[in-house]
């Protein structure tokens, strides 16, 4: 079985094509924030105020994204 996505560059379908490109990439990091999530709710949470959590989780996500070479800029 195959499957085939088709975008029309020339009509405006840009940012449409980056993120089926690295569609992955978007999986594969939210998958790696669930796991840092199910770890904090399975051990606790190392950090002390619920905003300290937030910013660290939301640190390492750009982490991720950075290593995999996407940005929330793609989305227009």
């Amino acid at each position: 079985m195959k499957a085939r996505l088709e975008f029309d560059l020339t009509e405006g379908d840009e940012c449409e094509f980056r993120i089926a490109s690295t569609a992955m990439d978007w999986a594969l990091t939210v998958y790696d924030i669930d796991n840092e999530l199910r770890t904090i709710g399975k051990y606790g949470s190392p950090f002390k105020t619920v905003e300290e959590a937030v910013e660290n989780i939301r640190n390492n996500m750009f982490d991720i994204m950075q290593q995999r070479n996407i940005s929330l800029d793609i989305i227009e």
